[in-house]
């Protein structure tokens, strides 16, 4: 004997596409949010780099295929 849920499925699958598509819009949301949050926070205190010719200047060029080892 087959089980009445009350909704057909047409209408269950249209509710769940649409709070399917709310939380996905809330992520996204929240997601932009927290990044820019991460970057306010980052940038407060980076600074601007300006070399001029002639200035001396550590490089850390990679050595080899291993990341770990730079000289």
């Amino acid at each position: 004997m087959p089980v009445s849920l009350g909704k057909s499925v047409e209408t269950y699958m249209e509710e769940l596409r649409d709070k399917l598509e709310t939380a996905a819009n809330f992520a996204i949301d929240h997601a932009q949010r927290a990044q820019a949050s991460y970057a306010a926070h980052y940038n407060l205190r980076a600074r601007d780099k300006r070399f001029l010719v002639g200035d001396q200047v550590i490089v850390l060029a990679p050595e080899g295929g291993n990341k770990l080892r730079n000289r």
